[in-house]
């Protein structure tokens, strides 16, 4: 026998997630996206590999402004 838990957001979930996110789940967030979701690059001078390059560069520029941010936030 199985049981499991299923879970079903409705749209006021989103909107309370949307209004209410800190910058630490912000900056986890967008650790998960560039381990798991953006494709690597392997500076080959591709305009695809280049893209990829700039969408990671871009993260991690967001994650350290976050994290500048977070350490004066008080």
């Amino acid at each position: 026998m199985r049981k499991y838990t299923v879970t079903e957001y409705e749209r006021q979930d989103y909107d309370d997630y949307r209004n209410n996110i800190t910058v630490d789940e912000v900056i986890s967030n967008l650790k998960r996206i560039n381990r798991g979701y953006i494709g690597d690059y392997d500076f080959t001078g591709e305009e695809d590999d280049f893209k990829r390059y700039k969408l990671h560069t871009s993260i991690y520029k967001a994650i350290e402004l976050l994290e500048q941010y977070k350490s004066t936030e008080k």
